[in-house]
């Protein structure tokens, strides 16, 4: 089922933004800055500090309450980002 949250975020968290828009997680930094995104915008980056202007958090346990996150990090690390933001940040 689609909701709200899905179709219009509120807030929203790049999980692996990177300063370096040649990565993955860089571009979708990008992506949501240059489209004007007007809602809420959080980054998770364990090493940066600051991520493209916006904030970053060193991990999602850190972050505040979000509507959808946008997971951008090898994959054998997501399951445990995964399970922190259903139970913790929804």
């Amino acid at each position: 089922m689609i909701n709200q949250e899905l179709i219009n975020p509120q807030s929203i968290v790049v999980v692996g933004g990177s300063n370096n828009v040649h990565k993955p997680g860089g571009r979708l930094v990008r992506n949501l800055l240059d489209g004007k995104y007007n809602g809420e915008l959080y980054v998770v980056n364990a090493r940066e500090t600051e991520v493209q202007g916006v904030k970053s958090y060193p991990g999602v346990e850190d972050i505040p309450a979000t509507d959808l996150a946008i997971i951008s990090i090898p994959g054998k690390s997501c399951p445990a980002v995964v399970e922190v933001l259903a139970k913790e940040k929804a």
